[in-house]
């Protein structure tokens, strides 16, 4: 009996495509086998806790540094502009520092060359260290023991300083383009702390703020002014008890104060002193000063023009002047961009393993059916935290864990793992 031609194709079809499909049962049946165990229900759930526990802990520190240039070595009273809106921050290394009214007041051991520092913000909170400094301030004057320094304030102008248990200066005046600065025609405030002590007069044309910091017999000035055309300021004062005067090698020498000596020159850097002690002006470039000579004083001017901010330091020092020559130029300070770190709290991950048990599976939408457990190990494979409730009787317990690393408030990362099991 022969087929007709169209039934043959007909089952040829057939058969092709039953053939087709068995085909793609084998590799479906072969591929499901094969899947990775990490696939599987149990795994699903525990890659959820996982990721519900590092979610629960995230946190960031956000980190700035400072960059020191620094001419000189040694501890260094620091003064910057801080610009940032940080309410709660320190530096890493914890060092004591004032922060008020956008300064940012510390005292730090340099190196010539580079020195990096780097200051840190979180929701944590900073504790400053607790020293004891030798500085003691209000709001009409500052001293420092260890310096045998003495200083006087009057309505928040430098009014006098003693130096090794002798009156050094007194009669302090400035002036702006000839006109005379009156304290009482200013707005004057007095911020004092253990660390450092920040007289500020706010004058219409001008701000001056002078800083004394604990350890240091130093007045460090600060003229800050409005954008426009700049201005000559001048300064004065009375010195006593001083014998010789440097400004440099050739302009340097006694002072003569029968002849009434006077002396004028152009320069950032004029140094009073006798067998004990010294007091040393550096000013800002293009000064200019003279003293005359008479009696037993010497009346010191000088006159350099600001615009912005403009610093001039008066140095009180033991010994002659070699030892403030190099504070003519210190150090010079720069900031760099904030760096947003991340990882996990360890004071978040203990808030997460105080949590209550049932809320936390509802938190992290585990089946009420099932439960797990998770541990957390430091890297040299101490448990740091665990959280387990344990299972019941004999059952099939699924584990997973992953490395994970728990950040400090300081922005410091530190390698750890965390275990999670399932039943």
């Amino acid at each position: 009996m022969l087929w007709p031609k169209k039934a043959l194709a007909i089952d040829l079809d057939w058969i092709i495509s039953l053939g087709i499909f068995l085909i793609y049962l084998g590799v479906f049946f072969i591929v499901i086998r094969q899947l990775p165990t990490n696939q599987s229900p149990a795994s699903a759930l525990l890659d959820n806790v996982l990721d519900n526990i590092a979610g629960s802990t995230k946190w960031s520190v956000q980190k700035l540094p400072l960059l020191i240039a620094s001419n000189i070595s040694g501890n260094e009273p620091v003064i910057v502009r801080f610009s940032q809106d940080w309410k709660n921050f320190s530096f890493t290394g914890n060092t004591s520092f004032d922060h008020a009214d956008s300064w940012l007041v510390f005292s730090r051991n340099l190196r010539e060359g580079k020195n990096l520092l780097e200051i840190v913000t979180s929701g944590d909170n900073y504790t400053a260290p607790l020293t004891n400094f030798d500085l003691t301030a209000g709001t009409e004057g500052a001293s420092v023991d260890s310096q045998r320094f003495v200083s006087g304030f009057k309505t928040s102008m430098l009014a006098r300083v003693n130096h090794f248990e002798k009156e050094r200066l007194s009669d302090f005046n400035m002036s702006i383009s000839g006109v005379a600065l009156i304290p009482k025609a200013a707005d004057a405030e007095a911020n004092t702390t253990t660390l450092s002590a920040r007289y500020k007069l706010s004058f219409a044309q001008l701000n001056h703020t002078a800083f004394i910091v604990a350890g240091y017999s130093r007045i460090l000035n600060y003229v800050t002014t409005g954008a426009g055309e700049p201005h000559n300021l001048s300064v004065s004062a009375t010195l006593r008890n001083y014998t010789f005067f440097h400004i440099n090698n050739a302009l340097s020498g006694t002072i003569n104060y029968t002849s009434r000596q006077c002396v004028k020159s152009s320069s950032r850097y004029i140094d009073f002193y006798d067998s004990t002690s010294g007091v040393t002006f550096v000013l800002p470039e293009g000064a200019n000063m003279s003293f005359c000579a008479g009696s037993d004083t010497v009346k010191l001017s000088a006159d350099f023009s600001i615009l912005n901010e403009t610093r001039y330091d008066i140095i009180f020092h033991p010994g002659d002047f070699n030892s403030t020559l190099k504070y003519v130029s210190p150090y010079r300070t720069a900031f760099g961009m904030p760096e947003n770190i991340t990882g996990i709290s360890q004071q978040l991950y203990r808030k997460l393993n105080e949590t209550d048990y049932l809320a936390l599976k509802r938190n992290f939408s585990y089946p009420s059916s099932r439960d797990f457990s998770f541990f957390l190990y430091n890297e040299s494979g101490t448990l740091i935290f665990s959280y387990q409730p344990e299972p019941a009787g004999i059952t099939n317990v699924f584990a997973q864990e992953a490395t994970v690393f728990l950040l400090d408030k300081y922005g410091e990362k530190s390698k750890h793992t965390l275990r999670v099991r399932g039943w």
